[in-house]
């Protein structure tokens, strides 16, 4: 990477930073390009250098979010073909001590302070991850259409998570990564109607 390409990036970075810390004490809409450039000590000029709009700014810092999320999503098992659940150590998931770190991050993200449907976004990138890279070795004689599974899988994922955050990571992360492998094992053919 050359001298010019470095200062690109560290220009890059510091109006997404400065763009994220001010989304922590207001939302979006109040947020302006004048006054990202302005804190990250930049000028205009370097604002649409690098952005075409304050909407392609938001967007770059979401996608930046999910890319880092599908990431922990697939450390317990980078290096492997074949997972099975049964055996994965459930110390191998980082993605519930992912979130708890970076609490403030995703609480701001599920706020109203984004005119983004945050949790819709991040059921999204994990389907099309599971889409994209799982295979599913499905029971002999099962009917089911693997789409609709990894669909099925990717919004529970997601609404787990988001309801551990929204409730304040009241769980550790280690009870929550035990969760998520039972949840993804678990089977009930019949339930009660309670009266």
């Amino acid at each position: 990477m050359t001298g010019i390409d470095k200062r690109v990036q560290r220009s890059k970075d510091a109006i997404k930073q400065t763009c994220l810390d001010l989304l922590f004490h207001k939302p979006f809409d109040q947020i302006t390009i004048s006054e990202i450039v302005r804190i990250a000590n930049y000028n205009r000029g370097t604002f649409y250098a690098n952005f075409e709009t304050k909407e392609d700014l938001l967007e770059e810092i979401i996608q930046d979010v999910l890319d880092e999320m599908v990431h922990q999503i697939r450390h317990p098992y980078k290096s492997d073909i074949k997972v099975n659940l049964n055996e994965m150590p459930t110390e191998d998931i980082t993605l519930f001590s992912y979130f708890k770190n970076n609490a403030k991050l995703y609480k701001m993200l599920l706020s109203d302070h984004i005119r983004v449907d945050f949790r819709y976004r991040m059921a999204k990138a994990i389907e099309e991850l599971f889409i994209m890279e799982y295979v599913y070795e499905l029971d002999e004689g099962a009917h089911v259409d693997p789409k609709w599974l990894y669909i099925f899988r990717a919004h529970g994922i997601a609404g787990f998570i988001i309801r551990w955050i929204e409730e304040g990571f009241k769980e550790s992360p280690q009870y929550m990564s035990e969760q998520i492998v039972e949840l993804m094992l678990v089977s009930t053919k019949t339930f009660y109607v309670k009266k």
